[in-house]
């Protein structure tokens, strides 16, 4: 081996053994975790659900009566589960059922449950919340105490003998009735009468005819017709229970039944109606001759009046009355033609 060959392999050696040293030298620094790529997690088996809103039947549920109460469950994810479904009402716990669902499947759970009062109820099942408003149970009752014998009408007036001093009356016919066990509501009030028109009897009168009313409009000039009359109910302890105005127009001149309604108004054990008519007095003398019915020189002042049907009773439960209070020995054998119809409260 010649020496110059000799002297390039010891270079070569020489260049080699920098290199390696060199590349010693040199730290090359690991991957960071962000770097790093990911490993994915375990796949895991779970039940996942899903509830639709809570459906109650019937739609109008009443109490006493038994409802159900049931909810669709939807099992949406990849392994089958037992769902606890609780039922609490009214933030008491009724029950509790478990429903097996697979997965991508779905089950309906179902409860019945019974309200047993009328009431606001919230209902919830898992996540779901709901509510229901029971009403009373009803049944319609109409309190009478006649027996649709019409023996007369009364328009409940009096009498004076200067009409400028006549003033419109406060008495009132009232009976008294007495509510079914577990209470009743009132609903529309039934009044048998009908309208007094001076004008209109005198117009129709065979004897004198049209044109013998002289002095209405004087005297309604003196004294305003009140063309309403009241309704007030009163319980067993005079608090009034209620108040309104209705007009007169519902009547005609002929006697019959006319209704009016009621808000609702609830009763319990004795109660009152009362109807004020706001009549005027019925007649006030002029002249000579007394105070008969034909005598022109009378001054006849039931200018538009309404008078309320009464029968012959035995049994007497009507009176005539002052804001509610029983006015003593007027017209103690009659009993009003006042009639209600409403609702037995079976609550």
């Amino acid at each position: 081996m010649g020496a110059n060959h000799i002297y390039r392999s010891a270079l070569l050696l020489s260049a080699l053994l920098v290199v390696a040293v060199i590349a010693a030298c040199i730290q090359v620094p690991a991957a960071s975790p962000a770097q790093q790529t990911p490993s994915q997690p375990p796949i895991q088996n779970v039940a996942i659900y899903k509830f639709d809103p809570i459906v109650i039947s019937p739609l109008s549920v009443t109490s006493g009566q038994p409802a159900t109460i049931n909810m669709r469950i939807e099992n949406t994810g990849n392994a089958a589960g037992i769902f606890v479904a609780e039922l609490t009402i009214n933030g008491t716990l009724v029950e509790s059922r478990p429903v097996p669902i697979e997965a991508g499947s779905w089950a309906r759970v179902e409860f019945s449950s019974t309200f047993p009062t009328a009431g606001h109820y919230e209902i919830k099942i898992a996540p779901q919340v709901t509510a229901v408003d029971i009403p009373e149970r009803k049944e319609f009752l109409r309190l009478k105490l006649d027996n649709g014998i019409v023996d007369g009408c009364d328009d409940l007036v009096g009498s004076t003998g200067d009409p400028g001093n006549m003033i419109q009356m406060v008495e009132g016919n009232m009976i008294k009735y007495t509510a079914p066990p577990g209470g009743y509501e009132i609903d529309k009030i039934e009044i048998l009468g009908y309208i007094k028109s001076s004008t209109h009897d005198f117009d129709m009168n065979p004897q004198f005819g049209p044109g013998a009313w002289i002095y209405g409009p004087d005297i309604a000039a003196i004294e305003p017709v009140n063309p309403n009359f009241t309704i007030n109910i009163w319980d067993n302890r005079h608090n009034k229970l209620f108040s309104r105005e209705y007009s007169k127009n519902l009547f005609s001149y002929i006697p019959q039944w006319v209704s009016v309604e009621v808000p609702g108004i609830k009763v319990n054990g004795d109660f009152y109606i009362e109807l004020v008519t706001h009549n005027q007095p019925n007649l006030a003398g002029s002249g000579p001759g007394g105070w008969y019915y034909g005598n022109p020189f009378v001054v006849h002042t039931w200018y538009y009046q309404l008078c309320i049907g009464y029968e012959y009773s035995l049994n007497v439960v009507s009176s005539v009355s002052q804001n509610g209070n029983v006015v003593s020995e007027r017209y103690m054998a009659y009993n009003w033609l006042i009639r209600t119809d409403g609702y037995r409260l079976q609550n």
